[in-house]
């Protein structure tokens, strides 16, 4: 113990001569170190640490299967039947998989919230009881049942202001009024963020058809049953379901998974490629300051030497080195961890990890464990080869009087192997974000059918009890369009029910009454949408035959549909589709048979995917509550924003101008994940290529410190200076070369682990690979170039003079 304590002080004394260089060492290992241990602790987060449930080992999700194809969607059909007949379950619950917002009205202002609708069996399921009042009663579940709801901590914060007698008041949703029975803990989050939950009712909202699917089910498993066993009791359920519904359950399944499994499962390749990614980034940053360590050794031979002389071993030598890497490994982990907990705050509020509901994460101690551990595992990598070349120095040689030494040849290699180790490993990781930042510029170039620029979006919702009629609703949206037409400065305004890209999917069965599919699998989904005339005008989606939605095309004419061209080339490859009729599934007993009057072009749900099949009804046919204003501007979207909201509150101040966003904005959110996974790889990548660079620069720089004699004697014996920097940049450019090949094979191996991530662009994408390779040679060249021109420089005479 005395003699670790002999090591750890002088190794202090030692650093402490050299504050610079133990500055940068500790500097550059901390940046390493904090990255990786922030990293950790959000996969900690999402991956290890237990959601915060009850027993959450037990809870499960279901997810149906179509022909094995999983999908987050259950039918409320299906639900009923697995509750009910499925024994190895304790409980089971659903939850709808969207959120839906609500108007709610009685404050100052009416306002948008969040709100979903939850089985009974929801919050016992999860073992969730409300910090206020109670959960659903069963009676509140029946179709004729109170109107209730149950509200989020944070609403109660912000709306009633934390009040203890909350329970009990009433709350206008939609314009029915509601009883509040309770209020969710803080932190409570399931999916998605909601305000309000409000009864699942058999009979109600987006129940009551098999064929559609709109519900997410939880579970919670019975005592003593496994996952497997569950699993072979659904199977039985659903092979009844299938018999006794061919139609809508042929090769339909449910999938018992693991909850927490489940919802990670998405999240898999996104955070073990961003760790690996800065795992590579310490594993370089260890490699450089090995090198520099190596660098420092050889100005300490002398020291060491005479240490050797005087009796000390080798391995006593080795020990002390490996002591004062240490010290410097632990100054970075304290450092590290330091940055690591601001570092975290930013990945979170960076990384899409909204269904988990991650908001923080705090210095917890497996966080503070994998530091130190990570620490001391870096100062082996870094510390061990420094520490074992200065275990052999030789008395004999150093001490001799006049010697000049340029170090051993091995130790040469040594850091020369760093340097290609270093510039193999940047090079995999700017190819990676490269591959990425290719993929990202094809996803942004995509046509999503309509034009973004100049465009604003909004919702507006009207409430259930003022607008019971159908007509009523067709009047206010339709003289709300006029008002809005009217403002200086709109070229354009329709509506819609579902806005694209935003709004995400909602599709029915579609087909060609005169061609019906044979069995329940050969039908078609297409997207359903209600418009109004001018939303065609308004999103610059072209009319390619027939004509608009019409005024004219109300309840009382033919039933009128416009779709797609990809539906169209669907149903009636090579046929004129004008004037034909589509069977649609609403729902009913019998399909609607609907005429087409109109083909228009393929508009995109999501940029990364095909155009799906869409359709378009006469909203005067099929009047919602709810629809999307588009409103085409001459100038800039944003400025209408007042004006818009001014003719809606003159029609009816109780309904609110919601999620006001523009085009293009909408677009720009729906790959913002993309996005930042491809930028915080891109800024690691950078950071790996600049300390490869520095890397390359402290090799040539040594290399020309070393050898200035021998530079000076080839300048006076009549060496070109074009020569001198020709022999450095051969020495550096061929390191970089070494370090690329090894680089470019490596990244063809590890890619195609992102293949699942790229859109357009092929994993092994030859322009990417090529202006990597261009990238590091134009940095190696200017890493070589410095040294170069400083060896050029030196005096010859002085040199001589020396001699």
């Amino acid at each position: 113990m005395s003699s670790f304590e002999h090591d750890v002080r002088y190794a202090a004394r030692t650093l402490k001569k050299s504050p610079g260089f133990t500055a940068v060492v500790i500097l550059i290992l901390a940046i390493g170190i904090g990255a990786n241990v922030a990293m950790f602790s959000v996969t900690h987060a999402v991956f290890l640490k237990a959601l915060p449930f009850q027993d959450p080992d037990e809870l499960i999700l279901g997810r149906t299967t179509y022909s094995g194809q999983l999908s987050w969607n259950v039918s409320s059909e299906d639900y009923y039947d697995f509750r009910d007949q499925v024994q190895a379950f304790e409980s089971l619950a659903a939850l709808r998989t969207f959120s839906n917002d609500v108007t709610i009205t009685g404050g100052e202002e009416p306002e948008r919230v969040a709100a979903t609708l939850a089985s009974v069996d929801l919050f016992p399921t999860l073992g969730i009881n409300p910090q206020l009042g109670r959960r659903f009663s069963i009676e509140e579940a029946e179709l004729a049942g109170p109107p209730v709801a149950i509200i989020s901590h944070g609403y109660w914060q912000r709306n009633y202001g934390g009040s203890p007698d909350v329970v009990g008041r009433s709350l206008v949703i939609n314009g029915l009024p509601n009883t509040i029975v309770g209020v969710m803990p803080a932190g409570f989050h399931l999916l998605y963020d909601v305000d309000i939950w409000r009864p699942m009712r058999d009979g109600g909202d987006a129940t009551g058809v098999r064929r559609f699917h709109n519900w997410t089910v939880f579970g919670r498993l019975a005592s003593g049953v496994t996952i497997q066993q569950a699993q072979n009791e659904v199977d039985v359920v659903a092979a009844r379901l299938e018999a006794a519904y061919p139609e809508s359950n042929t090769d339909k399944g449910l999938r018992v998974l693991n909850l927490q499994g489940a919802l990670v499962d998405s999240y898999d390749d996104m955070l073990w490629m961003l760790m690996g990614a800065i795992a590579l980034v310490l594993l370089i940053a260890c490699g450089n300051v090995a090198g520099l360590l190596l660098a420092r050794g050889l100005s300490r031979n002398v020291e060491l030497s005479v240490r050797v002389a005087l009796g000390a071993s080798g391995r006593r030598i080795a020990r002390q080195l490996l002591t004062e890497s240490m010290l410097m490994a632990l100054g970075a982990g304290i450092l590290g961890a330091a940055l690591a907990a601001v570092l975290q705050r930013v990945m979170i509020g960076l990384l899409p990890l909204d269904r988990l509901g991650i908001q923080t994460v705090g210095v917890s101690l497996p966080m503070l464990l994998f530091a130190v551990g990570l620490s001391l595992a870096t100062a082996l990598v870094f510390g061990v080869v420094p520490a074992i070349s200065g275990a052999r120095a030789n008395p004999a040689e150093e001490l001799k009087s006049g010697a000049r030494t340029t170090g051993s040849t091995g130790v040469a290699r040594l850091r020369s192997g760093f340097v290609v180790f270093q510039v193999a490993l940047s090079v995999v990781l700017l190819i990676g974000a490269g591959l990425l930042m290719r993929s990202f510029m094809q996803l942004r170039g995509v046509d999503p059918g309509f034009r973004s620029e100049q465009l604003l979006t909004a919702r507006v919702s009207l409430p259930v009890a003022g607008y019971q009629d159908a007509e009523s609703r067709v009047v206010f949206y339709s003289g709300l369009l006029d008002d809005v037409r009217a403002i200086p400065g709109v070229s354009a305004a329709g509506a819609i029910s579902v806005l694209p890209v935003k709004d995400g999917y909602s599709n029915v069965r579609a087909w060609n009454p005169d061609d019906p599919p044979a069995d329940a699998g050969g039908y078609s989904l297409a997207e359903h949408r209600r418009v109004l005339p001018g939303y065609f005008e308004s999103m610059e989606i072209p009319i390619l035959g027939g004509r608009d939605i019409e005024y004219t095309d109300g309840g009382d004419a033919e039933p009128v549909l416009i779709i797609s061209e990809a539906m169209a080339r669907g149903l009636f490859e090579g046929e004129n589709p004008v004037g034909r009729q589509v069977a649609v599934d609403v729902g009913a007993e019998q399909p609607i048979i609907t005429r087409v009057v109109g083909v228009v072009g393929d508009v995109r749900l999501r940029l990364s995917g095909d155009a799906p099949w869409h359709m378009y009804y006469s909203y005067r046919q099929s009047p919602v509550f709810g629809m999307t204003v588009a409103v085409r501007a001459q100038g800039d979207p944003t400025v209408l924003t007042r004006a818009v909201r001014e003719v809606l509150r003159a029609r009816d101040p109780d309904i609110p101008l919601a999620n006001v966003e523009t085009m293009d904005a909408v677009l720009a959110n729906s790959i913002a994940s993309t996005k930042v996974v491809t930028s915080v790889l891109t800024v690691f990548a950078m950071v790996a290529l600049i300390l490869a660079a520095l890397g390359l620069y402290s090799v040539l720089a040594y290399y020309v410190a070393r050898r200035a004699n021998e530079i000076g004697i080839r300048l006076a014996l009549g060496a070109t200076p074009n020569r001198v920097l020709q022999l450095v940049l051969q020495k550096g450019l061929l390191l970089v070369v070494i370090g690329l090949v090894v680089g470019l094979a490596g990244a063809v191996g590890v890619t195609r682990f992102i293949q699942q991530q790229l859109f357009g662009v092929q994993p092994t994408d030859p322009a990417t690979f090529a202006a990597v390779g261009l990238v590091f040679i134009l940095i190696g060249t200017v890493a070589c170039l410095v040294p170069g021109w400083r060896a050029v420089r030196i005096d010859p005479m002085r040199t001589l003079q020396a001699e």
